[in-house]
């Protein structure tokens, strides 16, 4: 009899580096196509063959994407890490029956999920070089040589998010939120991979490097239009500081997420509905030197 492989059965393991860890995930997906080249069969003899031939020797980027809640603790914080220094990692899936490996992942897009009393998450997509399966269970032996597997903490801690402020241009707007969202884009660009030489041997050819292009850190911050707060709607400014906290505070130690900038720059517009909101978009322009995690940092315990 067949077995099957289910979706809620699946382990999700990351190795970076010297890093290999097992963690929990909301869901996940992943996938990778191929390129098709067709060619003309007819010949100056025969008009009549009309379905042409084809030629299948490359693959284009395979593509996840997963979303982890963001604990207490800190088995997620490879994902959190991952995305904000960039880098390649690899990304394994293992079901009873089969164990997939995503190979030279990169993160493209990352989400950060903030709502009161509501787990702190994180939504990432990416790109890989190469997906593999195979049958070998829990994971593979090629698997780096003297880890040791980090397994998910128990009991897991999620961090509810009952504190929450945001400082923009200095003034709180904490009250009246309805909705507060915080995204980093990576630009990556897949160096050529495709030669001759590969092509007539009739090696299937994958993605081999890549580079990284500009970043961008935005979101949008969304609030309740009172009497009390419409004097900012319809305004927008650059160059202001921003400052978002999101997490809990145990024992006098603060835990979750913390952008703290002096540069970004806003866009705020009045939203009629049902009930009328001020939405207010804001981008980072700070550069500080490249080093995005002195500016945006996830606290946890070790």
């Amino acid at each position: 009899m067949a077995n099957y492989s289910f979706l809620k059965e699946a382990k999700v393991y990351i190795v970076s580096g010297s890093t290999k860890v097992q963690i929990d995930i909301n869901s996940i997906s992943f996938s990778q196509t191929f390129t098709e080249q067709s060619r003309s069969v007819k010949t100056l003899h025969n008009q009549n063959d009309w379905f042409e031939a084809s030629t299948i020797n490359s693959a284009n980027p395979a593509n996840f994407e997963l979303s982890t809640n963001l604990l207490i603790e800190d088995d997620t914080r490879v994902t959190f890490d991952r995305m904000l220094a960039g880098g390649g990692f690899d990304l394994y899936i293992t079901t009873p029956t089969d164990v997939f490996k995503l190979k030279q992942c990169v993160i493209t897009n990352g989400q950060i999920n903030i709502e009161r009393l509501r787990p702190l998450s994180l939504s990432i997509s990416g790109e890989a070089s190469e997906l593999t399966t195979g049958s070998s269970s829990p994971l593979p032996a090629a698997l780096p040589s003297g880890m040791v597997l980090r397994t998910a903490s128990s009991p897991r801690t999620y961090n509810l998010c009952p504190e929450l402020t945001v400082l923009l241009d200095s003034a709180d707007i904490s009250s009246e939120l309805r909705s507060l969202s915080m995204e980093l884009q990576h630009e990556v660009n897949w160096t050529s991979y495709k030669t001759l030489n590969n092509a007539i041997a009739g090696t299937t050819q994958y993605p081999s490097g890549f580079k990284y292009g500009n970043k961008i850190l935005a979101g949008n911050i969304t609030r309740y239009l009172t009497d009390t707060n419409d004097s900012t709607a319809q305004t927008f400014n650059v160059g202001k500081p921003l400052r978002i906290k999101a997490g809990t505070t145990i024992g006098g130690t603060f835990y979750g997420i913390d952008l703290n900038t002096t540069l970004c720059s806003f866009t705020n517009r009045v939203n009629p509905a049902d009930v009328f909101t001020q939405n207010m978009d804001w981008r980072l322009t700070q550069n500080n030197g490249g080093n995005i995690a002195a500016l945006l940092t996830y606290t946890t315990q070790s």
